[in-house]
């Protein structure tokens, strides 16, 4: 008794470790802790181990290895992690598909056969209003997480993406595709789709762009070269000149210097042309032209052609004009061929009495063969020669043939009557030709079906139609 006061530990029972739990990283981990009690503490029990989670609330991602290895052989004074959550993940960034081409990389186009287009170096994107640019992709959720306490942690969005829309752009209504809202070029800056819809080139249209299409206007600060083209779905202007190239518009052609077809270059415009100096080329308009000289070239207005300006003056060529012309001086003193044609009911119903002339001139020729064979077997029939069966045959098949082009000749000619006929009310009516200083000899001037060949200059005139004939009085 005496011994064990004076060592009262000596033959007490052990006691429990203390058992330490701590929640951290935002509910993510739990930790555990055994502490010893004194110098005889008992090997930590499952049950306690469980029973001082519970206390804390803790029932996922529990570590049972970690609890079988800490009872069988305690470790006191080291911190576990004795259970895990699950982070929440974050999810797939919104992203884009570009329909169109971010870079503009200015190549020969490839052609089917191989070899290189070396004009078409895709200088310009064209699209069309409504056309999808862009497909958007919206981030997406994560998968969710839980912590140690068997919460649920949401999934995080990914990032949102670009918003490529620049100018002329709209979304649709589910902000899942990006569309042009006008018509014209795609510019790609910094990943923001803008759409152009005037193209604006500050320099020459030449062998560093190629040709150029493009559905809006078009403004070009230099030349136009030779060979080259440019196509527009509005107006064209061009600041510098223009030399042996191509210009298409739907709407105006506005050339601040000079255009030299030589013999190749063409200006076809839906609405008017305008250039001081015009040379060797084909214009076609629907509305008017306006310039200073046109010289050799072949013209085709359904509008009124207006030379103004320090010359005023049409020489050569072939002109079609289906309004009116005024001028200062038409034709030279050199007696240059000069035909100028005033038809007044446009250049499509002179291309339908040309086809009309020739269709006649057709009909005739299958009619003079026709007659030919017809009057050899007259000869024969003269001689006394019988014919046999399919020859006779033959003849009959002729002679309705021959019934049948007098009637398509006498059709065709009564439709070219007719047409000409209008030329000439509709010359009379609408169209006329001043000259404000000299009309030249070797000009011929036609009103639909008549025409006059000058033979001797005048001037201060103005010609035109009155009763069915071409009259000249002074202005």
């Amino acid at each position: 008794m005496e011994e064990n006061i004076n060592n009262p530990t000596e033959g007490a029972l052990p006691t429990k470790p203390v058992i330490i739990v701590k929640v951290t990283r935002s509910g993510l981990e739990a930790e555990l802790q055994l502490q010893r009690t004194g110098t005889e503490t008992a090997d930590p029990l499952r049950e306690d181990i469980l029973a001082a989670l519970a206390e804390k609330d803790i029932i996922q991602g529990i570590n049972e290895e970690i609890i079988a290895e800490l009872c069988a052989k305690p470790v006191y004074n080291r911190v576990y992690v004795i259970a895990h959550g699950k982070a929440p993940e974050t999810g797939k960034d919104g992203y884009l598909k570009y329909l169109v081409q971010t870079q503009r990389e200015l190549r020969p186009k490839i052609r089917e056969d191989g070899t290189a287009d070396f004009k078409d170096l895709g200088f310009v994107q064209n699209v069309l209003e409504g056309q999808p640019l862009c497909e958007l992709y919206a981030p997406e959720k994560g998968e969710d997480g839980v912590d140690v306490h068997g919460n649920v942690l949401e999934g995080k969005l990914g990032r949102e993406c670009q918003a490529p829309a620049g100018a002329n752009t709209c979304y649709n209504e589910d902000k899942t595709m990006l569309l042009a809202e006008v018509s014209g070029n795609v510019d790609v800056k910094h990943g923001v789709i803008s759409i152009i819809d005037v193209l604006k080139i500050s320099d020459n249209v030449d062998n560093s762009t190629g040709d150029i299409t493009f559905t809006g206007d078009v403004i070009i600060g230099g030349d136009v070269v030779s060979g080259f083209k440019v196509s527009s779905g509005g107006s064209i202007v061009v600041r510098g000149s223009v030399q042996g190239a191509t210009l298409e518009a739907a709407g105006d052609i506005n050339i601040g210097q000079s255009m030299n077809g030589m013999n190749r270059g063409v200006l076809t415009a839906g609405g008017s042309v305008k250039c001081k100096y015009i040379q060797s080329c084909y214009v076609k308009t629907s509305g008017n032209i306006y310039a200073d000289t046109l010289m050799y070239c072949k013209i085709d207005c359904s509008g009124d052609v207006e030379l103004s300006g320090k010359r005023g003056v049409l020489i050569g060529g072939h002109s079609s004009i289906a309004g009116k012309l005024s001028a200062k001086t038409i034709g030279t003193s050199s007696h240059m061929a000069t035909e100028i044609n005033m038809c007044a009911t446009g250049t499509e119903k002179e291309q339908l009495i040309a086809h009309l002339v020739k269709e006649i001139k057709n009909t005739e020729a299958e009619i003079t063969k026709m007659m030919q064979v017809l009057a050899r077997y007259e000869d024969l029939a003269k001689k006394g020669v019988k014919l046999n069966a399919e020859q006779i045959q033959g003849v009959k098949a002729i002679k309705d043939s021959y019934l049948q082009h007098s009637q398509k000749r006498n059709d065709t000619q009564a439709q070219l009557d007719a047409i000409k006929k209008e030329q000439l009310e509709a010359s009379q009516e609408n169209s006329f030709v001043e000259c404000k200083d000299r009309v030249h000899t070797g000009v011929r001037f036609s009103f639909g079906p008549v025409s006059m060949m000058i033979t001797q200059s005048f001037v201060h005139s103005r010609i035109h139609v009155l009763d069915g004939s071409i009259k000249v009085s002074p202005l």
